[in-house]
């Protein structure tokens, strides 16, 4: 497990120092970047299940005195499936504890969906530069996904609206 671990930030690592446009390079980096992706969609994930917790801990806190608690750090490394097997996925703890605190922020309402969706999309593009991929993968999709499915709800339910109200829906 342990090699497993320092697998992962050493592949991290040699993405972000490999130059060149070899089509071996591009290969690796896309690899790395999809587990990035992975690995930051866990930490925002992450981040916003442990929030109702930190904000007991916070609550607990004040109303006993005691200073805030710091909010917990991500792990920093995930596992994650691939096609064919388990493995550790690291990204560099600034990059994670950016999309940790977003998933917080987002579960507990401080911030928009719109707004978790931009920030996140910007720690992507970090991660993104950091590798040395040329397009930037997509953060958090499956909110993308989440906001399409209530917008298209919400379109379905103002047409079936707007045909109850048409006069040709009535002969």
């Amino acid at each position: 497990m342990k090699k497993a671990m320092e697998n992962a930030k050493a592949s991290y690592i040699k993405a972000a120092s490999m130059s060149g446009l070899t089509r071996e390079a591009r290969i690796f980096k896309a690899r790395i970047a999809g587990r990035s992706k992975a690995h930051l969609d866990k930490v925002f994930i992450e981040g916003a299940e442990q929030s109702e917790a930190f904000q007991e801990a916070c609550l607990a806190a004040l109303s006993d005195g005691r200073e805030r608690p710091a909010m917990p750090d991500p792990q920093p490394f995930q596992t994650v499936q691939t096609k064919t097997e388990t493995v550790y996925t690291y990204v560099p703890a600034e990059f994670a504890k950016e999309m940790y605190a977003l998933g917080s922020l987002y579960q507990a309402v401080s911030i928009s969906l719109n707004e978790a969706l931009k920030l996140a999309q910007e720690v992507a593009d970090k991660v993104s530069y950091d590798i040395g991929i040329e397009e930037p993968f997509v953060a958090v999709q499956f909110l993308r996904d989440e906001l399409e499915e209530s917008l298209s709800a919400t379109e379905e339910g103002e047409s079936a609206k707007t045909e109850a109200k048409s006069p040709e829906s009535n002969l």
